[in-house]
């Protein structure tokens, strides 16, 4: 089984649209979610990306992503 490890630069490279890689990002995004392979990340990383945006005013922003990175990878 394959696995794809998400990190912060991924994943703030997709929320916004104002970085340098997010079209290359979304991308990637959308071809390869045709066909999720298992989706791993660490906590550091969770916390990077919500506090990434909590930090900067966008609480709700921090929440959505947060709840949607919890759904996709699992609590294992």
């Amino acid at each position: 089984m394959s696995s794809a490890f998400l990190d912060t630069s991924y994943l703030l490279a997709l929320e916004l649209k104002n970085d340098q890689n997010h079209l290359a990002a979304l991308t990637h995004w959308r071809r390869a979610s045709r066909s999720l392979p298992a989706l791993i990340t660490t906590s550091y990383v969770l916390d990077e990306v919500v506090t990434f945006f909590n930090s900067r005013g966008y609480h709700a922003k921090a929440v959505e992503v947060g709840s949607a990175l919890f759904r996709l990878v699992g609590t294992d």
